[in-house]
C-alpha cells in the first residue's frame, strides 16, 4: 500500500517538476530561502519585492532553517522530497495511532493517503503547513499514551512550520484537553498546552514578525470582510453572527465567477467525512481555525478545494472520523460507514483532480492523464539555455523557471530584472505575473535592448546574458 502511494506521489510531484510545474511562489522562493540560510544568511524577499524584506516577516517559517542542508544531496527537489516524506510519517502516525485495531489502522490510513487534500497539496508546490499537518497524528498519539514530553516536542515543531499553525494548534489542544477531561492531570496539561499555543501566536505575529518586517507591521492578515485586525475580526464574528454566517457560505467578493466556490468546498469537506464529525463535534472544535481561515479570507483560491489549503482537515479528519466509526457497536453499520468513507473520499479526490479550481493547471493534478506527463512546448530547449548559465550569476527568470536556477544568492521573477546578468524567458509559459501580450512585448525589447544579447534562442525560449558595456567599449 504504502509503496503504491509513494509511486503515486512521485509522479504527481517530480513530473511537475520536470515539466515546469512548479514555480517561483512557492517552491522556487523557498528553495532560495534554504540556499541563504544554508550559506549562512538571512533570507529575503527580493526575489518577488522591490524591498529586502526579511523571509520571516512573510512567514515565521522555520523549517526552511531546518531543512537547508538537505540541499547539499538532493538539490531543488529538496522540498518535494521533504514534502512526500512527510506524508508517510503522517499516515505512520495514524496507523500507530489505530494500531490497537488494525483493521481501522488500516482504513485510517488509506482513507489519509487518498484525501483529497494530501493530493491537492502535492500537486501544487511545497508548503510548511504540509509539513506541520503531518505531526499531528503524533501529537494525538503521544497524548492519548500520556507521553506528554514527546507531546510537548511534536507541538513545538508544529508550531515552527508557519505562524497560524501554532493559533491552529490552541484549538486542537483545547479539543484534546475536552477529550480528556475526565482525566484530570491531562486535562490541565492539555489546556496549558492550548494556552502556550496561543501566546506563542499572538508573540509571533505582534511582535516578533513587526519587528522583522521593514514596515513595522504584520503582513498577512487578510479578512476585510470582518475588519482590519484580528481583534476587530472577533468582535465582528460576535457582534454580527449572522453577517459573519453570510460570509462563511457565499462569495463576499465582487467578481461573480466565484459565487459557487464555497458551497461546493463545503459540500466536498462534508462528504469527504466532516458529517461524521457532526456525532462528536470536538473534533469540529479542532477544525474552526481551518474552517475560519479558509471561508473568510480575502483571496478565493483560500476557498476551494485546490493547492494545501485544505491539507488540516487530513488528519484531524482520519483520527477523528475512524475514532467514531470503530466506537459503533453496530458491527453492520460501522462496516457500511467504513467503506462507504473511504469510497466517497476517493470519489471527491477524482472530482477534484478532474475540475480542479480555474488557477490551477488541469495538468498539475491530473495525473492520470497523459498531459501530466509532457508540455505543449520543448521543455528540452529551457534545459539546454539553463545549463548555460554559470552558478553563482545573478538570474531573472520566468515565474515556472524560478524553482530550477533557485541555488544561487541572486535570483529574481520576471519582469523584476534588478541587478540580473542572465533573463531565462519563454514566449509559450505561465506569462504571471504579466499577461501573454505584456510578456510578449516585453521579449521584443529585449531583443533590441544594447544592453542585452542573446545567448540562447531555441522554440520560443531565449536566454539573454547582460552586456558589459566597459568590456564593450574596449572592443573586448
Amino acid at each position: 500500500m504504502a509503496f503504491g502511494f509513494a509511486i503515486l506521489y512521485c509522479v504527481i510531484s517530480f513530473f511537475n517538476h520536470w515539466n515546469f510545474r512548479t514555480y517561483g511562489l512557492d517552491l522556487g522562493l523557498y528553495t532560495n530561502h534554504m540556499y541563504d540560510y544554508a550559506h549562512g544568511s538571512m533570507a529575503d524577499m527580493q526575489m518577488i519585492w522591490d524591498t529586502k524584506e526579511l523571509a520571516l516577516a512573510d512567514h515565521f517559517d522555520l523549517y526552511l532553517i531546518l531543512f537547508s542542508p538537505l540541499l547539499y544531496l538532493f538539490g531543488s527537489s529538496t522540498l518535494l522530497i521533504v514534502q512526500i516524506a512527510a506524508i508517510f510519517v503522517g499516515v505512520k502516525g495514524v496507523y500507530t495511532y489505530f494500531k490497537d485495531d488494525p483493521k481501522i489502522a488500516v482504513f485510517a490510513s488509506l482513507f489519509f493517503l487518498s484525501y483529497f487534500g494530501v493530493v491537492s497539496a502535492l500537486s501544487y508546490d511545497y508548503h510548511s503547513n504540509v509539513i506541520s499537518a503531518m505531526a499531528v497524528p503524533w501529537l494525538f498519539y503521544f497524548v492519548r499514551e500520556k507521553g506528554f514530553v514527546p507531546s510537548l516536542l511534536v507541538l513545538i515543531f508544529i508550531w515552527i512550520g508557519k505562524e497560524n499553525m501554532a493559533f491552529w494548534m490552541a484549538f486542537v489542544c483545547l479539543g484534546l484537553a475536552l477529550i480528556n477531561r475526565k482525566e484530570r492531570k491531562s486535562m490541565f496539561i492539555l489546556l496549558s498546552f492550548s494556552a502556550a499555543s496561543f501566546v506563542y501566536f499572538v508573540l509571533v505575529i505582534k511582535i516578533i514578525m513587526p519587528e522583522l518586517s521593514a514596515g513595522g507591521d504584520y503582513l498577512h492578515f487578510s479578512y476585510g470582510c470582518l475588519g482590519d485586525s484580528m481583534s476587530e475580526a472577533f468582535i465582528h464574528l460576535i457582534a454580527h453572527p449572522i453577517d459573519s454566517l453570510e460570509i462563511f457560505f457565499s462569495n463576499h467578493l465582487p467578481d461573480v465567477r466565484f459565487d459557487s466556490l464555497k458551497s461546493e468546498s463545503h459540500i466536498i469537506l462534508l462528504i469527504s467525512g466532516v458529517f461524521i464529525l457532526l456525532r462528536k463535534p470536538v473534533y469540529l472544535l479542532m477544525l474552526a481555525p481551518i474552517y475560519f481561515q479558509k471561508f473568510f479570507h480575502d483571496m478565493q483560491m483560500m476557498w476551494s478545494t485546490g493547492a494545501q489549503y485544505s491539507i488540516e482537515f487530513a488528519p484531524i479528519l482520519a483520527i477523528g472520523v475512524f475514532e467514531i466509526i470503530r466506537n459503533i457497536e453496530h458491527t453492520k453499520l460501522r462496516k457500511i460507514l467504513l467503506y462507504s468513507t473511504l469510497g466517497l473520499t476517493i470519489a471527491c479526490t477524482f472530482r477534484v483532480s478532474d475540475q480542479p479550481f480555474d488557477y490551477l493547471d488541469e495538468s498539475n493534478v491530473q495525473f492520470y492523464k497523459p498531459t501530466h506527463f509532457s508540455r505543449d512546448y520543448n521543455t528540452a530547449a529551457v534545459c539546454e539555455a539553463i545549463d548555460l548559465i554559470p552558478d553563482g550569476k545573478a538570474v531573472c527568470a520566468q515565474n515556472p523557471y524560478l524553482p530550477h536556477v533557485a541555488l544561487r544568492k541572486d535570483v529574481f521573477m520576471f519582469p523584476f530584472v534588478k541587478s540580473a546578468e542572465y533573463i531565462l524567458i519563454s514566449s509559450k509559459e505561465y506569462p504571471y505575473p504579466l499577461q501573454t501580450e505584456e510578456l510578449l512585448v516585453e521579449i521584443e525589447k529585449l531583443k533590441v535592448d544594447p544592453k542585452w544579447k542573446i545567448k540562447f534562442e531555441k522554440d520560443g525560449v531565449c536566454l539573454f546574458q547582460r552586456i558589459n558595456l566597459h568590456s564593450q567599449q574596449l572592443g573586448v
